[in-house]
């Protein structure tokens, strides 16, 4: 990811929470607070407890912004993402892998078995059509096989 600091650092340097909060267009205390809420923020303390901030904080800090205030995630949410994907997932992706993410975590598929009694499967992470239709081809197969043993019952 690549970050356009106004000032003259390294590109790699550390930054201060101001310069921070500048890139990321938030107000100081919101980083602050998501410390608080995600331990995978660990800025560096120099005397006087001034916070400095590594570029692999700065993307992370970009990540959860995209997940925040980009896709409305809770922060629960987003914590669970971290642990189902972890760290690097938010640091090295893209947006447009988090969204191929989200849209795969949002699919489902829910299949009634009427004869047992309202069972409901839920069946997650579709990602193509080709296995959807393969899904329904294989629902439809069981049901006309659950036809069949009907009909032989009632013989």
């Amino acid at each position: 990811m690549s970050t356009k600091f106004d000032t003259q650092k390294a590109p790699r340097a550390f930054r201060t929470i101001s310069e921070v909060a500048g890139e990321l267009e938030l107000q100081p205390y919101v980083i602050r607070f998501w410390e608080s809420q995600f331990k995978q923020i660990k800025p560096m303390r120099g005397k006087g407890g001034r916070r400095y901030y590594r570029p692999r904080d700065i993307d992370f800090l970009r990540g959860v912004k995209t997940l925040l205030h980009g896709k409305n995630f809770t922060i629960k949410k987003v914590k669970e993402t971290i642990i189902k994907k972890g760290k690097e997932f938010i640091v090295t992706r893209p947006n447009e892998v988090i969204d191929d993410y989200l849209a795969v975590e949002k699919q489902k598929i829910q299949i009634n078995f009427n004869h047992t009694g309202k069972r409901t499967i839920h069946i997650k992470s579709l990602s193509s059509e080709e296995k959807k239709l393969e899904i329904y081809s294989l629902i439809a197969s069981l049901n006309k096989l659950r036809d069949e043993m009907i009909a032989r019952k009632n013989i």
